[in-house]
């Protein structure tokens, strides 16, 4: 008899740790939708989530982490070639 109530809570123990990682699970992905819709700016900075894609960006476009890419970098130099024809 003391076997099967251990069995018992072992059992309800399993299920109920399932049942704290769904909610966790399902917690957050509400949390991050909400925060979606309504646009907060928290998102890109917080370090508890992985941004791995850009969005309206063109296709083809990379992912660089850690470099600032700006108007002065994506500029191509001219490079000029002296012409020696004396």
């Amino acid at each position: 008899m003391l076997i099967l109530i251990e069995l018992i809570f072992i059992i309800l123990g399993i299920i109920g740790l399932i049942f704290i990682t769904w909610w966790f699970h399902f917690r957050k992905h509400i949390l991050l939708s909400k925060r979606i819709n309504d646009c907060d700016e928290t998102l890109l900075s917080d370090s508890g989530l992985n941004i791995e894609s850009v969005f309206q960006a063109p296709p083809g476009s990379l992912i660089h982490p850690y470099i600032i890419i700006n108007e002065d970098t994506t500029t191509p130099s001219t490079i000029t070639i002296p012409d020696n024809q004396s």
